[in-house]
């Protein structure tokens, strides 16, 4: 399977509940592979030509770069940036929205081998208008994102009342959405909460696909417990 879109890697976050771990939280250890070693090896497996990486600028050394993987099609974009929004903006400008969409991915999201590559194919099925976020029944969040879902899978809106799904990590967006993405940092707003809430608010159609677990990596615990979730499945 090609994708036929590029591929955004969120992680320039501080991730400072896992120093004691890595540097920089995508570089930490999950088994034998660092949390972004996995994502680019199942993007590329999955046929992704071009994928963009943003790390940290001030937690990555001039050693730690030559050690990051070298694989065709990989860039890597090294900023400080406020809020996972402010990522996604720096990722959206430099991947250039007047090229079609993108799949965005936080850097500590672990899902199963099959799930990720029924969600690619998914993203790849959609209309020209449509975004798609990953989304789960599963909640280990100390603050989940919740989604509100249409019975036909149509996201209407995003909050913090306990619903039935919440958001994993995952956004294909148009470029529409990206535009919105832009225009909403340049206004001071912070939170990609903030941003998903405001293209349900401006009524983009957001398409679900809904798995039965994921784990996002936020302590050391949650390493151990992605790698048994992974090995158990």
């Amino acid at each position: 399977m090609k994708i036929p879109y590029r591929v955004g890697i969120l992680g320039a976050g501080l991730g400072s509940r896992l120093k004691s771990h890595a540097e920089a939280k995508p570089l930490a250890k999950l088994g034998e592979s660092s949390l972004l070693e996995l994502l680019l090896t199942r993007f590329q497996g999955a046929g992704a030509q071009e994928i963009l990486c943003a790390l940290r600028h001030e937690l990555i050394t001039p050693e730690i770069r030559r050690s990051l993987p070298k694989l065709a099609g990989v860039a890597y974009l090294f900023k400080d940036t406020e809020s996972s929004l402010h990522t996604l903006a720096e990722l959206v400008r430099a991947l250039d929205p007047s090229k079609g969409p993108v799949l965005f991915t936080m850097a500590d999201t672990v899902m199963l081998p099959g799930d990720f590559e029924r969600f690619l194919q998914f993203c790849a099925e959609l209309g020209p208008s449509d975004c798609a976020v990953l989304l789960t029944s599963f909640v280990d969040d100390e603050k989940p994102l919740w989604a509100y879902v249409t019975p036909d899978g149509t996201v209407k809106g995003f909050g913090s009342e306990p619903a039935q799904l919440v958001t994993s990590g995952m956004y294909f967006l148009q470029p529409q959405a990206m535009e919105i993405a832009l225009e909403l940092v340049d206004s001071g707003t912070h939170k990609m909460r903030n941003f998903l809430a405001k293209l349900a608010e401006r009524q983009m159609t957001i398409k679900s696909f809904v798995v039965s677990k994921t784990i996002d990596v936020d302590h050391p615990s949650d390493l151990e417990k992605a790698a048994a979730f992974l090995r158990g499945n």
